[in-house]
């Protein structure tokens, strides 16, 4: 091969390195312009809420609730409709009748010199006739509303309470999705932080049984176990999901904003003497104190039924022009006259006898009586078991918070002593697996219970009316 051959070869080699260095070169700047723009794009900062602000959201958001607002203001409407009744009731009548056939009247003969014909046939007025007529009524005295007016302001405490019912069911189905969710992610720490651990345990199966020290199928059990795990990681997940868009919807969160929700952890059962120092006080709760209105309400219903046997009085007064044309044209004729008439009066209506309707309606109300002095007597019994049995609840989920703390350190201590032991080859990776598997539904156990707890005081609060310290 000659020298200028040779030359020409390794230009050609020389400029294909440098054609493909800088194909090269050019994807690499390629690269690292979409890495920075993907960079540059804004991430969506989760937002903490810790207990108090979610029920605080859920309570600005709750549709319930704004029903129940709605609800109250609907009835003040009412009320100012009902006393519109105690207002001068002021009508105002145009009438205009045409009668192609005008009506007939019998005159005696005897007016008219008509022996012979005892009555005499005539027609009077005219085809046309106008009416306006001003009416205007005002009740003086009625005694049934008079002993109905008490009932605004019980009937107004009523929807009170059951709006203060309403926010006491918000808070409390707020709050125990926000433990539920809370529970579940600590749940699926606790698999992740077991699952680091196998991956650990399985490094240490592979090195040993490349030095003898293990067999194969060492490290397929350990496969198999951490496979269990991402099972249940994975539904884990999915439940995690559902409650966060569940906890989302409650406090009127957009679903692509995330949640990261911000809870106390370190001693779960530090306020356990606060709850347990509750006691029960049934007339201070909400269902007790709407029960009672009822009553009261009921109590009122009667009196004003009785009072309708008494008499009202209201007075009236009414006003009306009349006028008579024998054509529509002529209606507004100046030199024709509108006659006028006036009357005003008092009417005393005195109801004596309504085929016992009254009767029958006040002991309807009187048995309705009866029906709410049971449910308020059943009411105060049944409070009474709620608060007993949910205080009872709390001290057992406390007594297994505290044997489950116990139980975990315990299964701490083993397991560190043997994976020492199964390092140095003492035993055998069974006994090793198992007491992982011992650890894990320890730990699993105990952060169940740290939950149960919660929602055990949860239910204590509602039951002793307090739900309101959970904002606090």
């Amino acid at each position: 091969m000659s020298l200028h051959s040779i030359c020409a070869l390794c230009f050609a080699c020389f400029s294909l390195l440098i054609f493909a260095s800088m194909r090269y070169l050019v994807l690499l700047v390629f690269a690292l312009f979409f890495l920075e723009k993907i960079a540059a794009q804004p991430s969506i900062t989760p937002r903490q809420v810790t207990l108090s602000e979610s029920l605080t959201l859920a309570i600005d958001n709750s549709g319930q609730l704004k029903k129940a607002r709605l609800d109250r203001e609907g009835f003040e409407e009412r009320v100012r409709e009902g006393r519109s009744n105690a207002y001068p009731q002021i009508n105002l009548n145009f009438n205009a009748d045409y009668y192609p056939e005008l009506p007939t009247t019998l005159l005696p003969g005897s007016l008219f010199n008509q022996g012979d014909q005892p009555y005499i046939p005539a027609q009077f007025n005219l085809p046309w006739q106008f009416t306006a007529q001003l009416q205007v009524q005002q009740q003086i005295y009625n005694e049934a509303a008079r002993r109905g007016v008490p009932a605004v302001n019980v009937t107004r405490s009523v929807y009170d309470l059951l709006t203060e019912r309403s926010e006491e069911e918000v808070i409390a189905n707020t709050a125990t999705i926000f433990y539920q969710m809370l529970q579940t992610e600590q749940l699926l720490h606790t698999v992740d932080a077991n699952r680091l651990k196998l991956d650990t345990l399985r490094h240490i199966a592979e090195l040993q049984v490349s030095t003898g020290y293990a067999i194969p199928i060492d490290v397929k059990r350990i496969r198999v176990a951490r496979t269990n795990l991402e099972t249940q990681r994975q539904n884990l997940l999915g439940a995690i999901s559902s409650l966060r868009q569940t906890l989302q919807l409650l406090c009127g969160v957009p679903f692509e904003q995330p949640l990261e929700l911000v809870d106390d952890r370190s001693n779960p059962a530090a306020d356990s003497t606060r709850w347990l120092a509750l006691q029960i006080e049934p007339e201070t709760t909400t269902e007790h104190r709407l029960l009672l209105r009822n009553m009261e309400l009921n109590r009122i219903q009667v009196n004003s039924l009785r009072a309708e046997a008494l008499p009202s009085v209201s007075a009236y007064t009414t006003a009306f022009y009349q006028a008579q044309r024998s054509s529509l044209d002529k209606v507004f004729n100046i030199g024709r006259r509108w006659y006028g008439m006036a009357v005003v009066g008092v009417r005393v209506v005195v109801p004596v006898f309504d085929g016992f309707r009254r009767v029958h309606k006040i002991k309807l109300l009187n048995i309705e009586g009866q029906k709410l002095e049971t449910d308020r007597v059943q009411l105060e019994g049944a409070k009474k078991l709620e608060f007993r049995q949910a205080r009872e609840q709390v001290l057992n989920a406390l007594r297994s918070l505290h044997s489950q703390e116990d139980n975990v350190v315990l299964a701490r201590e083993i397991t560190e002593k043997m994976l020492f032991q199964y390092q140095e080859g003492l035993v055998p990776l069974s006994e090793l697996l198992n007491t992982q598997t011992a650890i894990a539904e320890a730990e699993t156990n105990y952060w169940q219970q740290v939950f149960t707890y919660r929602l055990a005081v949860v239910k204590l609060l509602k039951a002793a009316g307090r739900l309101e310290d959970l904002k606090g």
